[in-house]
Parts: C-alpha cells; sequence; structure tokens
C-alpha cells in the first residue's frame, strides 16, 4: 500500500477515535450534578415550548385553601367536617380521593364518625408515604405511614410519595413500589384503577407503557397550577356550590395553600400564561396527583428516549458530524454548520415533543458535537503542525525557502497526491568523470562533485524548480512541480545556461587549483509526467516519472559537453526567448520515431 493510502487510512482511524473519545467525554461530563440538572430543566423548556392543553378528564380538586383555613381553624381539622363534606357531595363524585394523611388518631367519636364513613362509602381512597432514612450501621431504612388500622381495613391506600429530580422538579412518579416488603400502589395508578375498574394487572396488559430505566412513567403536565377546576373546601361546607358539578367526577381532597408546604417546583413554574403577566409559581401536591391521573386515564404518555441506547446512539452520531465535515470544509465553515446543526437538532427535539410526546436527549448530544469539534480542531492544529514539519523535512533540500512557504499554505492532499502535471525537466551531468575519478585523489573529486552540486542547486532554487535527485556526478531537476509554473520550459533553460555560465567560472577555480577541467551536458523536456510522493515510507521522495523525464535524460546523453540540447515542445515554447539552433532529427532509445533536437546557444536579449 502507498504513502497516500496509509495517510487516509489512518486519517479516518484518528477521526474515530476522536468520536469516541468525545462521545466518552461527553457521557462523563454529564455525571456532574450540574450538567444534570440543564439536561433535566430542558424537559420544562419543551413543556414551556409546548404550552398548556386543556385537561379532558373528569377530575376536579377540592383545597384545602386559605379561606377554609381562615374560617375552619388551623389545620388538621376535625374529622367530623370531611364527614360533612362527603355528606354535601352525595352520591355525585365517582370517587373520592384523601391527599390528606390520616395516620394518627385523635377524638374517638371523630374517627368512629369516618371510620363509619369508609365502611358505607367505598368510592374513598386514602393516602399514605414513606420516608427512607440512610443508617451507616443499617444502610438504607424505610418507615412507612400508613392510615390507622381502623381506617385501614376500611378503605384503599395508595402512595403519594412524589418523585423529585435532582433539581427538586416533580416529573415522574411510579406505578407500583416496594416498601418493606410489600407492594404498594401509588395514589394516582390506585384512582385511576378505581375509575376504569381495572386491576393493576389488567391495566399493564391492555397499555403500552412508556417507563424511564427506573420504571417511573412521566407525567404529561397539561398545564401550570390549577389546570384542574378548584373547589374551596369551605364553600361546599356552606353550600356555595352546586353538588351537580361533581358527578361522575374523581374528586381529590388536598392542600393547595402555601402555607400546609405541600407545593411543588413543575414543568411550568415560572411560565406567563397568555395574555397574562404573572409567572406561575409552584404546583399543589394535590394537582401534581391529578396530572399524573390523568396522563394514566388518557394514556397520553410521554415516550422517554432521552435515556439508555437512544441517547447513546443520537450522541454518537452527533459526534461524527464534525469528523464528516472537517475532511470537506474550511474550519469556520465547519463551525457554522455545526451550529446550525445544533439548532436543527433543538428545534426536532422541541418538535417531536410537542407533536410525538417523545423525549429527546436535549443539550447531551449537542454538548457532545461542540467536543467533537474541539478534539477535530486541536487534531487538526496538530496534524497541521507536524504536516507542515514533514513538507519542509521532505522539500527544503529540493525547492528554495519561498517556495516552502508558497507549499506550506497549499493543501496537503495537492501537494501530496500523485497526479499529471505539465512539467520541465532538466538533466546536467559532468562529462568523462568517471574516467578522472578513477586517477585522480578522492579529495579532489568530492572537492569538484561539491562545487557543481551545490552551484547547479542553487541556480535551480533560485529558479522556483525541485531539485529531484543527485545521481552520482549528474542531477535531475523539476520545474512545474510540486508548485506549479506557468513558464516551466523558461525556467529550465534559463537555470541549463546560469549553470553552463558557472561551470565556465569554476573551471577557471579548478584550473587554478591543478585540478582537471570537466564539462557539463545538459538534456530538457516539456510534457506531462505522474509526479508526487515514491517510495516507501522509510525513503519516500517526491519525483517525476513518465516520457518526458525519460526523453531530457535521453536529450542529456547525447549532449557534449558545454551543450544545451531541448526537445521540440520546449523549443516551441522558448523559442522567441533564446538563441537556438536546429539539430534535426536523432534516433533516441525508446522512442518509435526519431526526435526532433534543438541546441540552446544563448539568450535573445543579454539583458
Amino acid at each position: 500500500m502507498n504513502y497516500i493510502n496509509r495517510f487516509i487510512k489512518n486519517g479516518i482511524i484518528i477521526r474515530c477515535i476522536i468520536v469516541l473519545i468525545s462521545f466518552v467525554v461527553t457521557l462523563l461530563l454529564f455525571q456532574s450534578q450540574v450538567l444534570q440538572k440543564l439536561e433535566l430543566g430542558s424537559i420544562n423548556l419543551r413543556f414551556i415550548f409546548r404550552g398548556e392543553r386543556e385537561s379532558e378528564s373528569n377530575i376536579v380538586i377540592i383545597g384545602i385553601d386559605d379561606n377554609s383555613i381562615q374560617e375552619l381553624g388551623n389545620f388538621p381539622w376535625n374529622r367530623s367536617l370531611y364527614v360533612e363534606l362527603i355528606n354535601k357531595l352525595g352520591k355525585n363524585p365517582k370517587i373520592i380521593a384523601f391527599d390528606i394523611y390520616f395516620d394518627t388518631e385523635t377524638t374517638p367519636v371523630d374517627d368512629k364518625k369516618f371510620e363509619e364513613l369508609l365502611k358505607r362509602d367505598k368510592r374513598i381512597i386514602l393516602s399514605a408515604f414513606y420516608i427512607s432514612v440512610d443508617d451507616p450501621r443499617y444502610g438504607s431504612l424505610k418507615r412507612l405511614f400508613l392510615p390507622i388500622d381502623k381506617f385501614l381495613k376500611n378503605a384503599k391506600v395508595g402512595l403519594v410519595n412524589p418523585e423529585h429530580d435532582l433539581d427538586g422538579f416533580i416529573r415522574r412518579f411510579q406505578l407500583k413500589n416496594f416498601v418493606l416488603e410489600k407492594e404498594w400502589i401509588s395514589f394516582p395508578f390506585l384512582i385511576t384503577l378505581k375509575y376504569l375498574s381495572l386491576t393493576s394487572d389488567e391495566y399493564i396488559s391492555k397499555t403500552k407503557l412508556f417507563t424511564d430505566k427506573k420504571n417511573n412513567i412521566y407525567i404529561n403536565y397539561r398545564g401550570g397550577p390549577f389546570s384542574y377546576p378548584v373547589y374551596s373546601f369551605v364553600d361546599i361546607l356552606k353550600g356555595n356550590i352546586d353538588p351537580n358539578v361533581f358527578k361522575n367526577k374523581i374528586v381529590l381532597i388536598g392542600a393547595v395553600t402555601e402555607t400546609l408546604h405541600d407545593t411543588h417546583f413543575t414543568p411550568f413554574y415560572g411560565f406567563i400564561r397568555y395574555g397574562g403577566s404573572i409567572r406561575l409559581g409552584k404546583m399543589p401536591g394535590v394537582e401534581v396527583h391529578a396530572n399524573a391521573i390523568d396522563t394514566l386515564i388518557s394514556k397520553d404518555f410521554i415516550k422517554p428516549f432521552n435515556d439508555g441506547s437512544p441517547l447513546y446512539i443520537i450522541t454518537l452520531l452527533m459526534n461524527f458530524i464534525p469528523s464528516i465535515l472537517i475532511r470537506k470544509y474550511k474550519t469556520i465553515f465547519i463551525f457554522v454548520i455545526s451550529v446550525i446543526f445544533s439548532l436543527l437538532y433543538l428545534t426536532i427535539a422541541n418538535l417531536f415533543f410537542v407533536y410525538f410526546n417523545t423525549l429527546l436527549p436535549y443539550y447531551i448530544p449537542v454538548f457532545g458535537l461542540l467536543i467533537s469539534y474541539l478534539f477535530n480542531m486541536l487534531y487538526e492544529i496538530i496534524k497541521t503542525e507536524q504536516e507542515k514539519r514533514e513538507i519542509k523535512t521532505l522539500f527544503q533540500r529540493f525547492v528554495s525557502p519561498e517556495v516552502v512557504e508558497m507549499l506550506l499554505k497549499t493543501e496537503r492532499d495537492k501537494i501530496f497526491t500523485t497526479k499529471r502535471e505539465k512539467i520541465s525537466v532538466l538533466f546536467a551531468d559532468i562529462r568523462n568523470f568517471t574516467y578522472y575519478s578513477d586517477i585522480r585523489e578522492p579529495e579532489e573529486i568530492i572537492k569538484i562533485l561539491d562545487d557543481f552540486l551545490k552551484s547547479s542547486s542553487d541556480i535551480v532554487l533560485k529558479n522556483n524548480g525541485t531539485v529531484d535527485k543527485f545521481m552520482g556526478d549528474a542531477i535531475m531537476a523539476i520545474f512545474g512541480a510540486p508548485y506549479p509554473l506557468e513558464n516551466t520550459a523558461e525556467k529550465a533553460v534559463l537555470s541549463a545556461l546560469e549553470i553552463q555560465e558557472k561551470i565556465r567560472k569554476l573551471q577557471l577555480e579548478w584550473k587554478s587549483q591543478g585540478y582537471p577541467s570537466f564539462e557539463v551536458g545538459i538534456g530538457i523536456s516539456s510534457g506531462e509526467a505522474l509526479v508526487g510522493i515514491i517510495g516507501p515510507k522509510q525513503k519516500i521522495e517526491y519525483t517525476a516519472i513518465g516520457n518526458t523525464v525519460n526523453l531530457a535524460s535521453r536529450l542529456e546523453g547525447l549532449a557534449k559537453g558545454g551543450e544545451i540540447l531541448i526537445c521540440e515542445q520546449t523549443y516551441n515554447e522558448i523559442k522567441d526567448k533564446f538563441i537556438i539552433e536546429d539539430l534535426g532529427f536523432f534516433n533516441i532509445k525508446g522512442k518509435e520515431k526519431p526526435v526532433h533536437v534543438f541546441r540552446v546557444l544563448g539568450y535573445k536579449n543579454e539583458n
């Protein structure tokens, strides 16, 4: 496999490694509480983006509000008041559920009245709750607070424990929970089952549930506080409310005032209703249950695709975007496209929630894209510096510093890709050098060779040519690659004349030192050739191959000492600028037809 293919493959592998690293870093970062809260907060944004929706369920709330406390006294109240309330409601409600704890005994008379009520009215559901205590000796302990026994044996009881997220908001609830080795049904689920006349197994078997990894169900909130009808407890006792409004309804009885400290943060916290100016506050716990019941009855479940496999797949795909773009576009364009992709993804996540009740991961994939972009940019900076060093190392021996600087500003692929280019090739060789090297001292031969190769190289580099290689007492130079030139033939011929002129000066120096006077033969051809990186990675070189190179070598072999021979194409390109002699046609090895050869004699205009 050649060098370029290896580079491309290694680049792909490195990009994949960058994607995996950025993916892991993204997931690790979102283990922090700050970013977890940010992701949780995105659920609130989507609810607000969706807006409030009117409930179609038969749920109403009888609220223990400030007016009721002011007229009936401080809470908790005498249980005879609840008996009086139920009597006022009559047979209208289908279900009556108390979000109030009856875990302590009061006066025997009041407790007896309430017990008798529970015995004869099976519509009533009571609530219980538990607390968890982390004990360093025994681990996590749970304590269950149930209604007193005389109430417990006459009514169904559901757990009202809220599921607070890390940021203190309530977004989910459980259908069931094991407490002290017993399965308890949650308050909302128990009410739903009673309303639908189903067992828990029947509901679960008939319903496609969507739960998170902890088996919780997201509450599809209809809106902010007081989205359901709320009637004051005391108004019903006074007869100010027509009992018929509760006909066939689920009646929830609970606190709706901040005074009793049963209000909670929900997704619509801080929301401003249409046409209003006041931001909504915390929601009463009884209304949180109303929203959960509504979700279960309507089966309008939120589908949580924001965790587990969907999260990993979406985040990984977003991590790939910068790695794909970076192979085709410039840095600033990649940044703009990445921002557009991020905004597009967030818009899609919002729309999926609004129209499909689907909860996609929100900030995590966007952070993943950003981290992947940063890692890719860091890699690009490192790779660019490395490539510059490679280009300098490879070309500073062959081309002038000015050309090296131009190459550093050129895309790597354009430099390192082997391709056909229009070039001119120059071969220059010392005549009879082998003979003299056998009869003269090595130090003399090396001195002459160094003078020739150094001066020739300097001339080639000065004329923006590339010193391709040294071959004993010969030099090969390319004009037009790796950096393109418009006048390759002119630069090649100009270099040849300057080399011959330099050799004449060196001959005087060599003669003064007692060295033999060597002469140089030069051949030049122009045309297309395959140029690029050739050879194994351990010994790569930039060179040209093809008929144009072979012809230049043959012309150099044909040239006598002091001659500059060129091909017909080179002649056509420079005939107006140099004095040229037509030598006619020659049979040249490797060519089927005779080759038209010309000899360059000098400049047409000495200036």
